[in-house]
């Protein structure tokens, strides 16, 4: 593979932690409202479900970009490379893109930290300005991992506008995955079931969305001419990254959740007729969560399958490689992330069998 099991389960963290930020965000300022200030409940277990609803997707969600910014330490092997993400000129999508992560991690914990704590001081003004802020930025961070693999020009299938749509949409998914699940573990007041039923309805559309994109990448792969799609394309359908396309993602992610979710909106809308009551049932909490971990599979499956696919590197290299006499754009930082075992690859004048290369090379 031209990327190891940290990069595909960051882009999975960075995807829940944006997606999960964002909803429980927009949850709080449509269903929630919560206040701020001398006068909320002090202790946090005493606060209304909802509130303590939209704590919990956030903590979760803090928890997931900074296990997913370790895996991206962990990839990169040294302190210098994770600091040059940073700092090293010139601005590319990939330091915009860390920079995004760093910051929306922080706001994510100040969010919590916010619910969990008792902060006389704060207004819910200012908590407002954070999650509207906190929004932008879960946007680009769950955007700009697509659009990052797009940019490798030695990778075509990748060169596919439905690639960052996928990545986008999927991130949605997770955020309105994260905030059903988390309604398991509170009581279903009014809040809380508004906020759930408006993930699920909203959750329904994008998995429609997704596979729309899912075929869309699909067509891209299999209607190619260039070698290098045509072996991505028989990796989805039936090679090594079929597992995940199908099962995980597809099966999973797409079919059993859409099943799922649809089946409670249709439950709920039948019983919402008869009696105000049966609204508290007409959600059922560990239906719900159910959806949300198979969306949450079909997330991984999807990243898994598209990172697996992508690696025919042999084959693409054929038309993206740049003369030897042309400088790569990135080339200070190809020299700079380039491990012993490549630099040594070409040490007895035959070229490597394959050139891998890590996401952050680009």
């Amino acid at each position: 593979m031209l990327f190891g099991e940290l990069v595909t389960a960051y882009l999975f963290l960075a995807g829940v932690g944006a997606g999960g930020v964002a909803a429980a965000s927009v949850a709080d300022l449509l269903f929630v409202r919560e206040p701020f200030g001398a006068d909320v409940v002090p202790d946090f277990a005493e606060k209304r479900p909802a509130e303590r609803l939209v704590a919990g997707v956030l903590a979760l969600s803090c928890g997931a970009l900074a296990l997913g910014a370790g895996c991206l330490a962990a990839d990169l092997g040294r302190i210098d490379r994770v600091l040059s993400l940073f700092t090293a000129p010139p601005v590319t999508l990939m330091n915009l893109g860390a920079w995004a992560v760093a910051l929306l991690t922080a706001l994510a914990a100040a969010l919590a930290l916010a619910r969990f704590l008792y902060v006389p001081w704060l207004r819910r003004c200012a908590m407002v300005v954070v999650e509207i802020v906190a929004c932008g930025l879960a946007v680009v961070v769950a955007v700009y991992a697509g659009l990052l693999l797009q940019t490798l020009s030695g990778v075509r299938l990748w060169s596919s506008p439905w690639v960052p749509a996928l990545f986008a949409l999927s991130a949605a998914s997770c955020g309105c995955a994260l905030l059903m699940a988390g309604a398991l573990f509170v009581e279903g007041d009014g809040s809380v079931r508004k906020a759930v039923r408006s993930a699920a309805r909203v959750d329904v559309v994008v998995i429609v969305a997704e596979a729309v994109a899912a075929a869309g990448l699909l067509a891209f792969a299999l209607g190619s001419d260039h070698a290098g799609v045509r072996a991505s394309a028989t990796s989805l359908m039936h090679g090594p990254a079929a597992l995940p396309w199908w099962a995980a993602f597809v099966a999973c992610g797409l079919a059993a959740a859409l099943a799922v979710e649809v089946g409670c909106l249709v439950r709920g809308h039948g019983r919402s007729r008869s009696a105000a009551k049966a609204v508290a049932k007409a959600y059922p909490a560990a239906a719900l969560a159910l959806a949300a971990a198979l969306v949450l599979v079909g997330a991984l499956g999807l990243r898994a399958a598209v990172v697996e696919a992508g690696a025919q590197r042999p084959l693409e290299l054929q038309e993206a490689e740049a003369p030897a006499s042309v400088p790569s754009e990135n080339e200070a930082a190809e020299g700079l992330l380039s491990t012993p075992s490549e630099k040594d690859g070409g040490q007895d004048g035959a070229a490597p069998e394959r050139e891998d290369v890590t996401l952050w090379s680009n």
